[in-house]
C-alpha cells in the first residue's frame, strides 16, 4: 500500500479535506493500492509557500517524505488571493510553479504531486451543494436553513466571502473548525458536480491522475 498525503491551508481543512477525499476516492473506485495518510499537513497560504524560492513548500515536502511508503502528495489551497509574488493571482500559473518547484525534491521521479486551488474557497464547494444540506441537522443539533439555495451564476467568481455566506445559512452561524467537516460529510457530491465548478473538476481529475501514478509508479508533478 502506498501512502497519499494531504497538504491543506487552514485548521478547518485538516478535518474536512480527508473526509472529502475519502468520499471521492470511494465514489470513483480509486482506492486500489492506496491508503490515505491520517496526519494531514497544515501548510498555510499560497503566499507563504511561494516565498523565498518556495522554501517552505520544499521543506514541507521533505518532511512528508520521511514517512513510510509515500507515493504522492495532494496540495489543496484556497484560490482567493488577489496577488501572489507581486503579480495578479492566476490559479493555473501558480499551481504550475508549485509543481515545478516540487520537482526539485523528487516529485515526478520518486513520488507524485498534484496542486489544486479551491476557487474561491473550500466553502465555495459547500455552497455549490447547499441545496442538499437544506433542512439537515449538524451533529450538535443546529439546522441548515430549510429551502436554502446556492446563488445563481458562477460561484467561482461570487460570493467572494464564502464563509460569510454560510453564516446566514447555518443556525447559530458558520465556524470553519466546527462545521466544515460536518457539512462535508452531509453534502451531496453530485449536487456540487452539477454546478460545473472548474476547481472541483480539477480536484477529482487530480485524484484520479495521482492514484494512477502512484499505483503505476509513473510519477507526475501536476499540473505540468
Amino acid at each position: 500500500m502506498r501512502r497519499l498525503i494531504l497538504f491543506v491551508e487552514g485548521d478547518g481543512e485538516t478535518d474536512a479535506m480527508p473526509v472529502l477525499v475519502r468520499r471521492i476516492l470511494t465514489e470513483h473506485g480509486l482506492w486500489g493500492g492506496i491508503t490515505l495518510d491520517e496526519d494531514t499537513f497544515r501548510v498555510g497560504s499560497v503566499e507563504k509557500l511561494v516565498k523565498a524560492d518556495y522554501k517552505d513548500w520544499k521543506r514541507f515536502l521533505g518532511a512528508s517524505l520521511k514517512r513510510r511508503d509515500v507515493g504522492g502528495v495532494l496540495l489543496i489551497l484556497d484560490g482567493d488571493a488577489d496577488r501572489v509574488a507581486g503579480k495578479p493571482f492566476c490559479a493555473a500559473e501558480v499551481a504550475r510553479s508549485l509543481a515545478v518547484a516540487a520537482r526539485q525534491v523528487g516529485a515526478g521521479r520518486t513520488f507524485s504531486v498534484a496542486v489544486v486551488f479551491a476557487r474561491q474557497e473550500y466553502e465555495t464547494w459547500l455552497i455549490a451543494g447547499v441545496a442538499s444540506l437544506a433542512g439537515q441537522r449538524l451533529p450538535d443539533g443546529r439546522l441548515v436553513a430549510a429551502n436554502t439555495e446556492a446563488p445563481e451564476g458562477d460561484l467561482e467568481v461570487a460570493p467572494r466571502d464564502a464563509k460569510g455566506w454560510l453564516q446566514g445559512a447555518v443556525e447559530g452561524g458558520y465556524k470553519e473548525t466546527r462545521d466544515q467537516a460536518a457539512l462535508t460529510r452531509l453534502v451531496d457530491l453530485p449536487t456540487i458536480r452539477a454546478r460545473n465548478l472548474r476547481s472541483f473538476r480539477r480536484l477529482e481529475s487530480a485524484l484520479s491522475s495521482l492514484t494512477e501514478a502512484i499505483r503505476s509508479e509513473a510519477h507526475i508533478a501536476s499540473p505540468a
